[in-house]
């Protein structure tokens, strides 16, 4: 699962980039923190699933909350009217369940 879970941060990764060119013509800070705060969820996931123990939890609560400013950084560039409803919603969707799978990964019982 560790690896399909990349493949799925790597994927909206390049989604989120791309509504930053987007966001960023009306609200370029708005375009850089989802920039930053979406690599920053791909960063902290790669390391934190090979790490052990506590660096483990740390990392990925940290790619977690930074999955949780993506998700209303798009939400306000929804409400702003920067992208459309229906994108807004698929991108949140996917990274809310990211959040979901790596919230699993980090407190599954071992």
């Amino acid at each position: 699962m560790s690896f399909r879970i990349l493949d799925d941060i790597v994927h909206t990764v390049g989604t989120i980039h791309r509504h930053c060119l987007v966001i960023a013509r009306q609200d370029p800070d708005l375009g850089r923190q989802l920039r930053r705060a979406i690599n920053s969820v791909g960063l902290n996931a790669g390391e934190g699933l090979s790490a052990r123990a506590g660096n483990r939890t740390v990392r990925l609560e940290s790619a977690m909350a930074s999955g949780r400013e993506v998700i209303l950084g798009l939400r306000i560039a929804g409400a702003a009217g920067y992208l459309d409803d229906e994108r807004v919603a698929r991108s949140v969707d996917s990274v809310d369940r990211i959040v979901a799978i790596l919230y699993k990964l980090a407190y599954r019982p071992r």
